[in-house]
């Protein structure tokens, strides 16, 4: 009976030093692909890290007050927009309608600030 316990023993260890090695393999190319993988983004890290895009999908924030923010942020890109595109309409030089793009760009935080702060 020992020398079948023994057997049993020894095949059981046999199976998990092999899965061990499985394993071992597994996350030794896990490692090498990551590295690669770092290699070939590193040029790009710093645009990512910059703008954020470092994390998974994000979902759209819930909310009244989200929402509130959205439609007023909207109206201020509308109107900014409607600008421009009336300036194009007055206007056909393109210098001065891309002066008009810059300002309105430069000019949508205070507007934002002027029609919905209180």
């Amino acid at each position: 009976m020992s020398r079948e316990r023994a057997r049993r023993r020894a095949e059981r260890e046999a199976e998990a030093a092999a899965r061990a090695a499985e394993r071992r393999l597994r996350e030794e190319r896990a490692a090498r692909r990551a590295q690669w993988r770092g290699r070939l983004l590193a040029p790009f890290r710093a645009v990512t890290d910059a703008v954020g895009l470092t994390g998974g999908p994000r979902g759209r924030v819930q909310g009244r007050l989200a929402e509130k923010r959205r439609r007023r942020t909207g109206a201020v890109l509308a109107g900014g927009s409607a600008v421009v595109v009336l300036a194009g309409a007055i206007t056909r030089d393109w210098a001065a309608v891309a002066l008009t793009g810059v300002v309105v760009v430069l000019a949508a935080p205070v507007a934002y600030t002027l029609f919905f702060r209180r």
